[in-house]
């Protein structure tokens, strides 16, 4: 790692998976620059085959599988725990209305995979550690910033300065830069709560992603590596979700068992369940002249979909492609007109998944008996049109929407190039 030199071409602001996985494209492309980490000691090392799951997984996406691979991170999570999943089914709890789809009905070879995030993060962080052109600062965080003509002044609470053409606010829904940057954000509270549990059923998950909506909320059975193993997300009324809280481990696995349709037989819970409040908010914003936010920084939606750090990713690889073509040509990284870019390519489509989430929220969430019946007919019909059950499908897939270059397969981008042929 460089010494002594407080003088880059970047400062990125958070090392989560959306933070790390910016750092390490950058730096790939020769790109200088400080990683600023609250945490003193971040995650390395892979979970060993006997640890039990962590309680926070991931679902990633065919785009975010193609990203991660062009980092070189997906070599290391492949080795380590991870589950593909071919099936996916969704129903209705109030009535009978069902989607089933699996992968080899659209010639796919998974619909996605469930990881830990502290594989990813091990993943990325190994890669990091192997950059020569990234210095880490880790125990500290942003405190303030100055923005000068040709450059910004990033302080930290360590008592250190570092200067740079760029800061990047990879710091999470509470962002530190977006509130030095004054940006304002529009959203609301769902007065709704997420319990993230590991549990184990009698019976095999069988690779499929199950989910249950109810009008207080979906809730979704993940499958893990272990076949009898799975990772929940619960979501339910903030005070349904303190009484499922408050409940026995033996209490909180029989309701569970009965809300999910014993799907996995008699299942029991493994550790402890976690809590943690749902509310979605959407910059005004997501550039001013030198500074930038993606991922969590930016937006938040509801976890339904699971849709939450596949789009931080798809910001990254948006960014990168534009900051690694003006350090190419020469420009200025922090122009306004360089990040304007990024923000024109991310910035709608990801306002357009917080909508569909929404509208699938409220959809669902309805107790109105003339809405139950339509969604009911509505989800039934849906699951015998081919074509509609596809849409469903590249949601899961990630492959909806605009997807940037370092987010594509191979053939993908192949096709592109040629479709851009001058002749």
């Amino acid at each position: 790692m460089m010494q002594n030199d407080t003088t880059y071409d970047v400062v990125i602001t958070g090392a989560g998976i959306v933070g790390l996985s910016c750092a390490l494209a950058l730096a790939q492309r020769g790109i200088r620059l400080a990683l600023i980490e609250a945490q003193s000691h971040p995650m390395q090392d892979l979970p060993l085959p006997t640890d039990p799951f962590d309680s926070k997984v991931v679902a990633i996406t065919r785009a975010s599988e193609h990203f991660l691979d062009r980092l070189g991170a997906w070599t290391i999570i492949q080795s380590s725990r991870l589950c593909p999943y071919q099936h996916m089914k969704v129903w209705d709890n109030v009535m009978d209305g069902r989607i089933e789809f699996s992968a080899m009905d659209f010639f796919e070879k998974n619909l996605g995979y469930i990881i830990e995030q502290r594989v990813i993060l091990s993943a990325l962080w190994q890669n990091v550690l192997q950059q020569k052109n990234i210095q880490i600062f880790t125990g500290t965080k942003i405190e303030n910033v100055n923005f000068l003509m040709d450059e910004v002044e990033v302080s930290l609470t360590s008592n250190t300065l570092i200067k740079a053409q760029l800061v990047i606010g990879a710091d999470g829904a509470n962002s530190k830069l977006r509130e030095l940057c004054q940006i304002s954000t529009a959203g609301w509270d769902y007065h709704q709560s997420a319990i993230v549990a590991t549990v184990e059923g009698t019976q095999s998950h069988y690779h499929t992603a199950y989910q249950r909506f109810a009008p207080s909320g979906p809730l979704a059975l993940l499958p893990l590596a272990h076949p009898f193993q799975s990772s929940i997300v619960w979501t339910s009324s903030k005070e349904e979700a303190s009484t499922l809280m408050a409940a026995s481990s033996s209490d909180f696995a029989f309701i569970l068992q009965r809300e999910i349709n014993g799907v996995m037989g008699e299942m029991r819970l493994i550790g402890e369940r976690f809590i943690f409040p749902l509310r979605t908010h959407h910059a005004n914003q997501y550039v001013m002249a030198r500074s930038v936010l993606i991922g969590d920084a930016a937006h938040t939606l509801h976890p339904l979909a699971g849709q939450g750090v596949n789009l931080g990713l798809l910001d990254v690889a948006s960014l990168v492609e534009v900051v690694a073509a003006a350090k190419t040509s020469h420009r200025d990284l922090g122009s306004l007109s360089v990040l304007k870019k990024y923000e024109r390519q991310r910035k709608w489509h990801n306002q357009m998944m917080i909508w569909t989430m929404e509208l699938f929220k409220q959809g669902f969430g309805s107790s109105s008996t003339i809405l139950q019946r339509a969604r009911n007919i509505g989800l039934n019909w849906v699951n015998k049109q081919s074509f509609l059950k596809q849409i469903f499908a590249k949601l899961a897939l990630g492959t909806m929407g605009p997807i940037p270059s370092l987010a594509k397969g191979i053939s993908e981008r192949n096709s592109h190039a040629k479709n851009h042929i001058i002749i």
